[in-house]
């Protein structure tokens, strides 16, 4: 059995998103100030979280399971990120997002 490992993200306000999804190995910090740099790198092109995760963790591909975390953290955190929905998703398809 493999262990379990929760994604934190720390807003640098002092709250945590404590809410984590389960992976892999050990316990794993998201920062905000760095998914707000990856962001904002997009500059005026779309992406997606899929696209962030795979930033995130340096141009590899991302788990089901981490894309999910990053889509809930982009959607909770998309004002301080500077981003924003272009469209509802259809249900089963990834949000795209923008920055502003």
């Amino acid at each position: 059995m493999g262990q379990t490992r929760l994604c934190r993200a720390d807003d640098g306000l002092g709250f945590d998103d404590r809410k984590g999804q389960a992976m892999s190995a050990t316990i794993a910090q998201i920062d905000l100030d760095k998914l707000r740099n990856i962001v904002q790198k997009f500059d005026a092109y779309s992406f997606t979280a899929a696209l962030v995760a795979s930033e995130y963790g340096h141009g590899e591909a991302a788990a089901e399971e981490v894309v999910a975390q990053f889509e809930e953290l982009l959607q909770r955190h998309a004002p301080v990120l500077g981003i924003q929905a272009l469209a509802v998703p259809i249900s089963g398809t990834a949000t795209v997002w923008r920055a502003v």
